[in-house]
């Protein structure tokens, strides 16, 4: 998840899939956790680049 959500059915959903996934020994990432995730297992930071692209997008 890259986002983590305002409301709070959904936070608590979130909260959840953490702890069940930490269940069963999986791994759940939301929020800038899984934009460092993914910028430390590709070395790229796709958070930057889409930021870029969406400012570039909007000017």
């Amino acid at each position: 998840m890259f986002y983590y959500p305002q409301r709070k059915q959904a936070i608590r959903i979130q909260e959840t899939l953490k702890t069940l996934y930490a269940g069963v020994d999986g791994e759940y990432y939301g929020g800038d956790d899984a934009w460092d995730y993914v910028k430390n297992i590709t070395g790229a930071d796709l958070k930057a680049i889409l930021t870029r692209i969406a400012e570039k997008n909007t000017n």
